[in-house]
């Protein structure tokens, strides 16, 4: 299982993302919503490998930098393969891209294997997954559900979190706003 180090939000990102899940789920769609873990959460993934060590966490810690950064959610963005993905871009900014380049450094002093491919500066789309094993046919639902949400809103950063994908468990390596 996957050991990722992700963003996550302040409250009103939280609630305006949530409610995109919600608008997804009563339309009958698979959604982020409806994962019942209490760890389930709108994040962007800045790196992720087959397994993180913990002791990169006073690495992160010392980037309070990031708590407050304001990040735009863009347009609708569909990750296509067997199934596809529905996401919100979040947008590329320059304080962004330094950043993930950062955790991206520093994270790979403390990998086991490869990070996986998507994750690598270069080839990084920085998004907020909506849902995910979507049918290819359902996109166009995905797009009519979501027809009310925002086009595009600003998003605070309220702190970092590492995720242990084999134990499932995260760990806040920067305070919630």
């Amino acid at each position: 299982m996957a050991h990722s180090i992700e963003l996550i939000f302040d409250e009103n990102t939280d609630t305006a993302i949530g409610e995109q899940w919600a608008a997804l789920t009563e339309a009958g769609l698979p959604s982020q919503g409806n994962i019942r873990s209490t760890s389930n959460r709108p994040h962007v993934t800045l790196v992720a490998a087959e397994s993180i060590d913990p002791a990169i966490d006073s690495t992160l810690v010392a980037m309070t930098d990031v708590v407050g950064m304001a990040v735009d959610i863009g347009a609708l963005l569909i990750f296509k393969g067997r199934r596809a993905t529905a996401a919100r871009l979040v947008v590329p900014s320059l304080p962004l891209l330094h950043l993930h380049a950062a955790v991206y450094r520093a994270a790979a002093l403390h990998m086991t294997g490869e990070p996986l491919q998507h994750v690598t500066p270069g080839s990084w789309t920085p998004h907020v997954t909506l849902a995910r094993r979507l049918e290819h046919g359902q996109i166009a639902e995905v797009a009519a559900a979501l027809n009310n949400s925002p086009d595009t809103f600003t998003a605070t950063v309220a702190g970092l979190r590492r995720w242990d994908g084999d134990s499932r468990e995260e760990f806040h390596l920067l305070p919630r706003a």
